[in-house]
């Protein structure tokens, strides 16, 4: 995707639109078909299996230069991760430039700020239970909190693509032009 475009507001499960901040264009990116229940689930199972197993390896064999080489492991693979399904996500071959007449622009711009509140705070609590949890980890040595600690850098990272405080900025200024 390309790092001009930020997100201006996004239509449940079926487009996002863009905003173009150099060519001053608003662009529809539809959705690629997403996973389903099943895949999601998996997922979930072999967290919980693999929390498990890391759990019996892990044992009382550690060294803190281990620890901080597992966070990083952990936050390698959140980042691998949300790029993967970040770019899988959006069918960008069928990006087309798209005109927004006034009050569907309003419509849009009003929901996209709010989207971009709700974005914000998820991005605040993420980032916090992310470094409480790494933080807990080195101290406690639950492998479970390196665990929580990826899923909540994979969640900070997912949000932090969608650029809400630029989109807020984006909105407040196209308002007033």
């Amino acid at each position: 995707m390309k790092s001009n475009l930020v997100q201006f507001y996004r239509n449940s499960d079926l487009y996002t639109l863009y905003y173009d901040q150099v060519n001053g264009e608003f662009y529809k990116i539809p959705f690629k078909k997403k996973g389903n229940f099943t895949s999601t689930y998996l997922i979930v199972v072999a967290l919980i299996v693999a929390g498990a197993l890391f759990g019996n390896v892990y044992g009382n064999d550690h060294s803190l230069l281990l620890d901080f080489g597992l966070i990083i492991v952990a936050i390698t693979i959140a980042y691998l991760m949300v790029n993967k399904l970040y770019k899988s996500y959006y069918s960008i071959e069928d990006i087309r430039p798209m005109y927004l007449d006034p009050s569907f622009f309003e419509s849009c711009a009003s929901e996209g700020m709010k989207q971009s509140r709700r974005e914000v705070t998820v991005l605040m609590i993420a980032l916090l239970l992310a470094i409480t949890s790494f933080i807990t980890f080195l101290f406690a040595n639950r492998p479970k909190l390196l665990i929580l600690g990826g899923i909540s850098t994979a969640c900070f990272l997912a949000f932090y693509y969608m650029k809400p405080l630029k989109r807020r900025k984006i909105i407040k200024k196209l308002r007033s032009d």
